[in-house]
């Protein structure tokens, strides 16, 4: 089955390219919750939500973002009673260096596909960033798909 074969294929891809990370010294979910930090300050329960973990868990893991000066607490505008987390220059180059390590592995990946393969991957790339935004975008797993 396609989507099968495709779980299968992104999630060691990802397994695979995620051992660039060790390098940085920042633990999965330290780096996951950064990453959402580039798009703008986010509330904890917003950062929460994108990560799917508990109130507690961002909170330690936003404590350790702060701790270690990749990220700051700021102003939330909309709610004086709370605030923000923001990512620093120093996390915004952390983030840009195990991005380019992560690509660098991948590289060398493609790098061992024949011509033929490298260009059938560029066809589907298009396709599979929609199928990619489409899950993204999806709440939950549809009731005909759910495990039993």
């Amino acid at each position: 089955m396609l989507a099968e074969r495709l779980h299968f294929a992104a999630l060691h891809l990802m397994r695979g390219v995620r051992t660039a990370d060790r390098s940085l010294n920042v633990g999965p979910a330290q780096l996951s919750a950064l990453s959402v930090l580039l798009s703008g300050p986010k509330t904890l329960s917003e950062i929460g939500e994108r990560e799917q973990v508990s109130a507690p868990t961002v909170s330690r893991v936003a404590a350790g973002l702060v701790a270690r000066g990749l990220a700051r607490r700021v102003a939330n505008s909309d709610d004086g009673r709370s605030s923000r987390l923001e990512i620093t220059g120093r996390g915004q180059r952390l983030i840009e260096r195990g991005r380019r390590a992560r690509i660098a592995k991948i590289a060398a990946a493609l790098n061992e596909l024949d011509t033929d393969e490298r260009e059938n991957l560029e066809r589907v790339i298009p396709a599979l960033e929609r199928v990619a935004l489409s899950v993204l975008r999806t709440k939950s797993t549809p009731r005909s798909h759910r495990p039993s």
